[in-house]
């Protein structure tokens, strides 16, 4: 069902947005871009060991579209207001692919290229479901599952509660022995429980907090190659660079000796970068958290992320550590005063007047350090490991609304993965790989010694 016939159905139910959807709203740019185009999207996969039940993947694929209501909900964005409408439970969208024996290059290689061809599609955000799979078969006993989810209804929290509900069910269907799954609400209850519980007052002490912390500020926006177009020519790029066990091993150990956190130490990396690019050592930046506080809504699949400014004044910072202690503190206090990023925006329109700057572009870092856990194992067939150590440079990966997005990703006592989402109209390949190329010399000399003059840690790039 298209978002055009839902006016002719007098009886569906109408549902406030979250303050996340609104804010994603005031980044549409129609069907051909934005958050809610087509190629607005997350793409997941699996490696899946063992025979696969076509008809009970099927099956199994639509009960998750009948258990997680926001996967058949649309977004109706040129209501006055805008709304969420929930459908009917309805099919997934499976396709089955059997491949060519792959010669000459490892199966690890075409999953590579699959993912790429993934990347490279799109899903409509007016037509449900908001998924679709497709199963790529090597052999009867060897298979990669792409997942592939509209961005507008999903977070990449949201994907790992999908595998496991998928998992739940295929064993279910296989055994007939009834799903065991935590119990959930919708994601349109917790669209009305953040509405009634995010009014802040004078008493709790946030808009205090964020109207001293934000007084002059300017969000950090990078300074770019080609100037900020009005409308993109081209689909984003991907720059993937890792960074080495031992220095996250080192970054590990200077964020416990510092009481405080893996990412705090990252942030505090990226603020000597940022001073680096553009002098400034007053940085307000960005960066994507999870929003999972609650615990009534960890089983929730939905768009929970929010975009918090993390504003920190390093000027008077002697070391990285103290670079990382000042980091901290920011850290705390803006997680403890958190907004939604609409209300922050709103309140506070000269924060983000360095986006008139057409010769910078926005910057975030999308935080996902320890959030997906250690078993990325799930029961389908035999066993399906999520594959999410892929060595990815793609020219056409899926978009994101404007600027540049560093992915983060790191489990314990492993190496650092960043992705940079990028596009070629604004940045080039070269400048890119640069800035990677500088944070990870940065890093590398700071947790190494971190007690340092910090500016010394800000040479010329390589």
């Amino acid at each position: 069902m298209t978002e055009s016939s839902l006016a002719l159905d007098q009886e569906l139910n109408r549902y406030p947005l979250s303050f996340t959807q609104e804010w994603f709203i005031t980044l549409d740019q129609g069907d051909e871009g934005g958050t809610f185009g087509p190629r607005f999207m997350i793409v997941s996969a699996l490696r899946v060991t063992g025979h696969v039940d076509l008809a009970v993947l099927q099956g199994s694929l639509d009960d998750v579209v009948a258990r997680h209501e926001l996967l058949r909900t649309v977004v109706v964005r040129d209501a006055d207001p805008p709304y969420q409408a929930v459908l009917p439970p309805c099919r997934v969208p499976l396709e089955v692919r059997d491949l060519p024996p792959v010669t000459g290059k490892s199966r690890d290689l075409a999953i590579q290229e699959l993912f790429l061809e993934a990347e490279a599609g799109s899903i409509s955000a007016r037509e449900v479901p908001l998924m679709k799979v497709l199963l790529c078969k090597f052999d009867d006993r060897d298979s990669v599952l792409l997942l592939t989810v509209h961005h507008s209804v999903s977070d990449g929290w949201s994907v790992h509660v999908i595998f496991r509900d998928l998992a739940a069910f295929y064993t279910a269907r296989r055994t007939g022995i009834a799903e065991v799954l935590p119990q959930m609400r919708q994601y349109r209850e917790y669209a009305t429980w953040q509405r009634a519980n995010a009014t802040s007052t004078a008493e709790d002490g946030a808009p205090a907090y964020w109207q001293r912390k934000l007084d002059g500020a300017r969000e950090f926006t990078m300074p770019n190659d080609h100037g900020h177009p009005d409308s993109y020519s081209r689909p984003y790029s991907m720059h993937v660079h890792n960074i080495e066990s031992e220095v996250m091993t080192a970054a590990s150990a200077l964020a416990t000796a510092t009481r405080s956190t893996l990412f705090t130490v990252m942030l505090s990396a990226f603020y000597v970068l940022a001073h680096k690019v553009t002098g400034s050592t007053d940085l307000a930046i960005r960066a994507f958290t999870a929003g999972r506080d609650e615990l009534q809504f960890q089983n929730t699949m939905g768009l929970f992320l929010n975009c918090v400014p993390f504003r920190t004044d390093i000027a008077d910072c002697m070391s990285f550590r103290d670079i990382v202690m000042a980091t901290r503190e920011t850290f705390v206090d803006a997680m403890a005063y958190e907004l939604p990023v609409n209300v922050i925006e709103q309140a506070f329109p000269g924060f983000i007047k360095s986006r008139e700057n057409l010769r910078t572009s926005q910057f975030i870092i999308s935080n996902m350090i320890g959030q997906l856990g250690d078993d990325l194992t799930f029961p389908i067939a035999e066993c399906a490991r999520w594959i999410n150590d892929l060595t990815l440079q793609g020219e056409e990966v899926h978009d994101i609304p404007s600027g540049m997005v560093w992915n983060l990703t790191a489990k314990p006592a492993g190496p650092l993965n960043a992705e940079v989402l990028f596009n070629l109209d604004e940045f080039d390949e070269s400048t890119v790989a640069g800035l990677a190329a500088g944070l990870r010399r940065i890093l590398t000399t700071a947790v190494r010694e971190p007690d340092v003059d910090w500016r010394l840690l800000a040479g010329p790039a390589a």
